[in-house]
């Protein structure tokens, strides 16, 4: 009966050992399938036999505790169980890389432009028709700047609109202006005008200007109407050549030539020491009574009588085109109370003809003298210089500054 009873166990443990060992081949081969590569599995063998022992150990404490004999239990040989391999599928063979094709360089491509509505008033400089930037002016001179503007807004510019000054220099403009008397529909053009006049001093103006519509509000060029137009001048004191004068009689010169007299006798040429009955000659570097001094005069004192006087008639002289007479009337510097009469005449034949009077006194002021000589011209005349006294005889020193006929 017992040793019955020992069979039994036997068989349970080898069938249990069986069912063991078939669970770990199967554990096994699940890991190797599902090992990944190059992790290391352990060897089956040693499993096999750590499941032994374990059987043994539980059947001989089960001996121990029954009084079951132990058993033998054979050694397994156990063909070593080949893992297979784990193959590694064949990487491609490397394929080259394409070279990396350069990118398009990017193009700018410019902002799309927001559209300016075009507003009502809004005008277009064209041109300067008269007086471009930095035109010369004469100082003080008077001149009309004219531009050439047109109507590109989306209203018609009427006869309620005006040209404005706005700012800088005005240039004696006016405050504003009517721009036109009609209607400047968009896209038409106006030429605007205005007077002004350089200032008197030299340097560079500029005077900016705009327009005004009907209901005063300003407006001008660019693209929102908001920017002025102006002129701008250099006003300049012009250099003024000096004129080319032809001396065509010096009456100086001609002086001892002349035939010279008071009321009642004929008198010498220069100065005779005695001037009671008059003189007539050459006087150089005298001052007259302005206090200038004068290089070259003829002195024509008149006999110191009442209302004396002292005359020289010239000989010939054929008026030519643009002749004219000139000199300076004044007497002598220091004088008080002298009074004379000066008169310049020409005869033609017996025929003499007052072509100027001029009293002078002594008030410390000179007389100039142009006279155009052109409705003579082609006329061969005798001109004549004559001196009188202005009541009784004081002071009557009279002087002609450089008498003579130019052109």
């Amino acid at each position: 009966m017992s040793q019955d009873r020992s069979r039994t166990v036997i068989f349970i443990a080898l069938g249990a050992l069986f069912l063991i060992a078939l669970c770990v081949v199967i554990f096994v081969v699940g890991r190797l399938f599902m090992q990944p590569a190059g992790v290391t599995v352990q060897d089956p063998n040693l499993i096999y036999t750590a499941a032994a022992q374990t059987v043994q150990a539980q059947l001989t404490q089960s001996s121990g505790e029954g009084g079951i004999p132990p058993v033998t239990v054979p050694t397994q040989t156990t063909a070593p169980v080949v893992l297979p391999t784990n193959t590694q599928a064949a990487l491609p063979t490397n394929t080259a890389v394409p070279t990396n094709t350069p990118l398009p360089t990017n193009t700018s491509v410019p902002p799309t432009a927001t559209a300016i509505p075009i507003p009502c008033d809004r005008a277009y400089f064209v041109k300067d028709i008269t007086y471009p930037d930095n035109t010369e002016v004469p100082v003080g001179t008077t001149f009309v700047k004219t531009w050439r503007i047109t109507n590109n807004g989306s209203c018609t510019w009427t006869s309620g609109y005006s040209v404005v000054f706005y700012s800088g220099d005005a240039m004696s403009g006016p405050a504003s202006s009517q721009l036109t008397t009609g209607t400047i529909t968009p896209g038409s053009s106006i030429d605007i005008s205005i007077t002004l006049k350089a200032p008197d001093t030299a340097g560079t103006y500029r005077g900016d200007w705009m327009l005004r519509n009907s209901a005063g509000a300003l407006f001008g060029i660019g693209d929102r109407g908001e920017k002025s137009f102006w002129v701008q001048i250099k006003a300049i004191v012009p250099v003024t050549p000096t004129p080319t004068v032809t001396v065509g009689f010096d009456f100086i010169s001609q002086g001892s030539n002349a035939a010279w007299r008071n009321a009642t006798q004929n008198l010498p040429w220069g100065d005779p020491g005695d001037d009671e009955k008059g003189v007539a000659a050459e006087v150089l570097n005298r001052k007259l009574e302005d206090g200038k001094l004068y290089p070259r005069l003829l002195a024509t004192f008149p006999e110191k009588i009442t209302d004396g006087m002292i005359r020289g008639v010239y000989p010939l002289y054929t008026v030519k085109s643009g002749d004219h007479f000139r000199t300076v009337l004044g007497l002598k510097e220091g004088c008080d109370v002298g009074k004379v009469r000066y008169i310049f005449s020409y005869m033609s034949g017996v025929t003499e003809t007052v072509l100027g009077e001029w009293v002078e006194t002594c008030n410390e002021k000179v007389t100039v003298v142009d006279i155009d000589l052109s409705p003579m011209q082609g006329q061969s005349l005798q001109f004549v210089l004559t001196v009188r006294t202005e009541g009784s005889p004081s002071q009557d020193h009279a002087h002609w500054g450089s008498p003579r006929i130019e052109r």
